[in-house]
């Protein structure tokens, strides 16, 4: 249950998603009827002059909606009154999803939320010897640029199989507004 009593500035809501595939993105296309082959033909994407299929710009946008829907538990605690944001980078098959919405102000019962939609996108996994032991959609297609690693947003960590580098850039920053029930 939500109530106005339950949430603070500065609470965090968060969803992640995993599983963006060719497949999805073709019953997506179906489905919506945004059947635009730059998001289910690589072929058709790169003579575009991208470097692979993207997904839809509303497929990401619904996982905003969705992070809001599950949080008032589908309009039982509240409304969603507004959303804005600003799509500034590319989803691509393979990525990780993650929306949040951080509580930035409460007027009454209305909740106010920064959001913020990032994609991490693995590159490659590299062993002890530097040589690549798995590699990625983004590492096999050339994902990521110079413009990447001199904006800091390629990055690397510790997995059990070696030293994962990957991507993680904000892909769609906006706010929120809810209005909880009494």
């Amino acid at each position: 249950m939500v109530k106005i009593a339950d949430v603070k500035v500065g609470q965090v809501i968060k969803n992640e998603f995993d599983q963006i595939t060719r497949d999805l993105l073709k019953d997506y296309a179906n489905a919506s009827g945004d059947t635009n082959p730059i998001h289910t033909r690589d072929e058709i994407a790169e003579k575009a002059g991208l470097k692979g299929v993207i997904a839809h710009g509303l497929f990401s946008f619904g996982f905003i909606t969705k992070l809001f829907e599950d949080f008032l538990e589908h309009g039982k605690f509240g409304t969603l009154i507004e959303i804005g944001v600003e799509m500034r980078g590319m989803v691509r098959c393979g990525d990780t999803l993650i929306t949040e919405a951080k509580i930035t102000n409460i007027d009454g019962n209305r909740v106010y939320f920064d959001v913020t939609q990032t994609t991490i996108t693995n590159v490659d996994i590299k062993g002890k010897d530097g040589a690549i032991v798995k590699q990625f959609e983004a590492g096999e297609r050339g994902y990521i640029t110079e413009k990447d690693i001199k904006k800091g947003l390629v990055k690397t960590k510790e997995v059990s199989e070696g030293i994962l580098t990957y991507r993680e850039r904000v892909a769609t920053p906006g706010s929120a507004i809810v209005e909880l029930n009494d």
